[in-house]
């Protein structure tokens, strides 16, 4: 039996376990590296320590006994719920959240965070209401261990997971829970349905160094960009009858992504771990929060390739229309009907002759569990203009750009020869900074920094100073950074 505890008793607990949290280094290093590290343990222990006195901080994690107008899908009145309810505030706006802790923390003492977004978007608010209070035991059956948070979009409109304000929340959440929740920084998961997909699709390349893994079911991407997640496992799921609109096409759109994620890892030579699951017969509603054996296209890519060019939107609805549904592709995309399924299916699987896998586990929870954050890793893409305007933390890994809005880089790291390169494939519209981690650079050595035809050697000091701004920052000890080179500095001469 899972064990549920009470928010209000475990969050003491947790917050003292939580100090000192910093793994050793996986392998033996020199003194200066060493030291850094220490110095960025010292460094989050006094950030954690101003974190937890805070007494905005302090607020928004103490839930307030709320009464809830939501709608009874049953009945179609509108009832009052009574929830805890956790509140977080900035400027004057305001981002509210339900917590369960469940079962019992990691070898380290420190619970996953799984941050999940419910469906609704331009509705009434009794409808987004319900479908948060739905969300915050949607995935919970299948979390053995972890802090799960359901969070409610901070308007009833359609993008309600990703207005331009949401992002700086997230960040104050996350460092919310590894101050005083008992959070692993390294195990933070991401996860949403229909607009809570959309949600994720936007959230996840933004803020793709902060998640240890994502899954986004039913949503639409909206034109977004997945470069940023070269170091970000992604699962993508959608019903094949999923088209929302003719326009929209949703189903396609995310089905097109096991191409144009295959060809990112081709291009850069690395990352993309992903996984793309085409529900079939399904639509909008699939089982992506429990285990067990599910229909899925062996090949995505294939539909996304045959979907326009063979009308298959009209194929699916005219025999929708056939089975006796209305001529809708809207109610096509969301209605359940036993003939219908079975009719597609045969038509999926015979006449489009495309294979399926039958046996395909789609739980959401147990994909995304299997992973823990690269938080240093040695190569990552930035695409800058998809960045989140009103965040503070302008850091992205190792490398930091205050203004740019636009750009492209690929940046890397050679461990033998403890050398940094920067390659440009669009130059940004601002300074570009590397973010000395002793995660991943050998301070004991030189550091070579290269980018284009410039090159310079750096002997790095750890800077507490450095430490104490990238805390501020970032709130997270392992995307913190020691010493900081902006690239302008390769130009200078020594």
């Amino acid at each position: 039996m899972k064990k549920y505890l009470a928010w209000t008793l475990i969050l003491p607990l947790c917050a003292s376990l939580a100090v000192g949290a910093l793994p050793a280094l996986s392998e033996e290093r020199g003194e200066k590296t060493a030291e850094a590290v220490s110095l960025l343990e010292e460094g989050f222990r006094l950030w954690q320590q101003e974190a937890m006195k805070d007494p905005e901080r302090i607020e928004e994690m103490i839930p307030v006994k709320t009464v809830v107008p939501s709608l009874n899908m049953e009945t179609g009145e509108t009832e009052d719920v009574e929830m805890d309810v956790y509140t977080i505030r900035q400027d004057g706006r305001e981002m509210r959240y339900t917590v369960q802790t469940i079962g019992e923390p990691g070898e380290n003492g420190l619970y996953p965070l799984y941050i999940t977004l419910h469906g609704g978007g331009g509705a009434p608010e009794e409808e987004n209401n319900q479908q948060w209070i739905a969300m915050g035991n949607y995935y919970s059956e299948s979390v053995e261990s972890g802090i799960y948070v359901a969070c409610r979009g901070m308007e009833d409109v359609w993008n309600l997971h990703f207005l331009d304000e949401s992002y700086a929340m997230y960040d104050r959440l996350i460092e919310n829970m590894i101050a005083m929740g008992g959070a692993d920084p390294n195990r933070v998961y991401l996860l949403g349905f229909s607009a809570g997909g959309d949600g994720v699709y936007a959230i996840a390349p933004r803020m793709a160094d902060r998640f240890a893994a994502a899954n986004m079911s039913s949503g639409h991407p909206n034109g977004v960009s997945l470069k940023n997640t070269s170091n970000l496992p992604f699962e993508i799921q959608v019903g094949i009858r999923d088209f929302y609109s003719e326009s929209a096409l949703r189903s396609v759109r995310g089905a097109e992504f096991e191409g144009i994620l295959n060809g990112y890892e081709s291009e850069y030579g690395f990352g993309y771990l992903h996984r793309v699951l085409v529900h079939v017969p399904n639509g909008h509603n699939f089982v992506d929060y429990r285990s067990g054996d599910a229909c899925v296209l062996a090949d995505p890519s294939e539909f996304a390739e045959r979907a326009e060019a063979e009308n298959l939107v009209q194929r699916f609805l005219d025999l929708y229309v056939e089975n006796g549904g209305p001529d809708s592709v809207s109610s096509m995309s969301y209605a359940y009907d036993e003939d219908f399924n079975g009719a597609l299916l045969e038509l999926v699987t015979e006449e489009l002759g495309m294979e399926v896998s039958i046996d395909t586990d789609t739980n959401a929870v147990d994909y995304v569990s299997q992973f823990s954050r690269d938080y240093a890793p040695s190569h990552f893409v930035w695409d800058l203009s998809t960045r989140a305007s009103q965040r503070k933390d302008r850091a992205f890994y190792w490398l930091r750009a205050e203004n740019a809005q636009k750009g492209l880089v690929v940046a890397g790291y050679d461990k033998e020869t403890n050398t940094v390169t920067i390659d440009v494939k669009e130059e940004p519209d601002g300074e570009l900074s590397v973010l000395v981690t002793p995660f991943l650079m050998d301070l004991d050595r030189l550091l070579t920094v290269v980018c284009g035809d410039q090159e310079r050697i750096f002997d790095i000091e750890a800077d507490a100073d450095a430490v104490s701004r990238s805390l501020g920052e970032t709130g997270d000890p392992y995307l913190a950074w020691v010493y900081e080179i902006s690239l302008s500095e390769l130009n200078e001469n020594d």
